[in-house]
């Protein structure tokens, strides 16, 4: 190939390449800092009742991944706003969820299917949050993954012919190939520090859950649910639910069922409490939780992938869940480490056969 062609093909591809390569080298600063950079999100809230011709409609579709159009425009006229193409919809017996992902932020709602009355947030993170979500190509659409295919392609050429202009030029540049060996090393050797600092010893077989100190002026502690799920997402066995232990009466397990992946999979068959499962709700910080019970139960579980679920809600506030994967039998020490981004802070899984 002449050198005019590669020079040529190196323009043309830094050039599609930069404003791309400028958003994901800054988004990679504040991914890698995220703990460093302050940030309120804006929410707001919507509250109103369903008619009843409209619920009755929604009851008829229950179950269905489409709903009825008269409640979508409904729901378009009292929210300002239409279903997103995206709408993730989520059936129970006594509720409609439907969430909206964006990026940077979140939109959902939920319908109790008996009385008919409506809760729905819509939550803005801000720009450092949308170009985040952007970075990782998170509830991005199809448009924006067309264009990271494009970058990436673009970004390969721009670099595979920079490699070659500087192959052609390196005779009169002795510092050519020992800059492009420190090009290849320096991540080779973070990667190799990295997997030796995640290789020291484990202590204790524990989830930590960190609860995030959030500035609102209304502040509720959060109900967590904590569960061993298989492959196919059934439920294997109940880990922690914390909730308001306090309210007369048993209020507090009215609310459980705000935990919506745990209700739908253990919480409406449970009888609550459970005996070493439940528990009071936590203040914001590090929460430790004791899997040394679990730990037993593992060795009699089939070989395969199993799912640890962290699953928070909190009284005006949101909804988060997390999953950590292990693989059984468990033969070495494992560490997972996850990250929320509202309900819930880094949460990691430590065990030890």
């Amino acid at each position: 190939m002449r050198a005019k062609t590669i020079k040529d093909w190196h323009w043309i591809s830094s050039a599609i390449c930069l404003i791309g390569m400028l958003l994901f080298s800054v988004t990679g600063i504040t991914l890698n800092h995220a703990g460093w950079i302050e940030s309120s999100p804006d929410v707001e809230v919507f509250e109103t009742s369903l008619p009843k011709n409209t619920l009755d409609q929604l009851l008829s579709a229950s179950g269905s991944d489409a709903l009825p159009l008269a409640f979508e425009q409904w729901y378009a006229e009292q929210a300002g706003y239409a279903l997103s193409n995206n709408a993730q919809i989520e059936w129970s017996d006594y509720e409609l969820y439907v969430g909206m992902p964006q990026p940077g932020g979140d939109r959902w709602f939920s319908v109790d299917l008996t009385s008919g009355e409506i809760y729905g947030e819509n939550t803005d993170r801000g720009w450092i949050a949308y170009l985040n979500d952007l970075h990782k190509a998170r509830n991005t659409g199809f448009i924006w993954s067309v264009f990271i295919d494009v970058f990436a392609i673009a970004s390969i050429i721009f670099t595979m012919t920079g490699l070659l202009l500087l192959n052609k030029y390196s005779k009169g540049r002795k510092s050519t190939w020992p800059l492009i060996l420190a090009g290849f090393m320096i991540p080779l050797f973070a990667i190799i520090g990295s997997a030796h600092a995640a290789d020291k010893p484990l202590q204790k077989a524990t989830l930590s859950i960190e609860i995030p100190r959030l500035n609102v002026a209304e502040y509720h502690p959060p109900y967590i649910a904590v569960w061993l799920a298989n492959e196919r997402q059934q439920r294997v066995a109940d880990i922690a639910v914390w909730y308001d232990l306090r309210l007369a009466d048993n209020e507090g397990e009215k609310w459980l069922k705000d935990l919506r992946q745990w209700w739908r999979r253990s919480g409406r068959m449970a009888d609550m409490p459970i005996d070493g499962v439940s528990g009071a709700t936590r203040r914001p910080g590090t929460q430790t939780v004791e899997l040394t019970p679990l730990l037993k139960q593992l060795p009699q579980l089939q070989p395969g992938n199993y799912y640890l679920y962290i699953e928070a809600a909190r009284e005006v506030g949101g909804r988060e869940l997390l999953r950590l994967p292990l693989t059984l039998p468990l033969t070495n020490a494992l560490s997972v480490t996850e990250s929320g981004e509202h309900e819930l802070g880094t949460v990691t899984l430590n065990l030890i056969p």
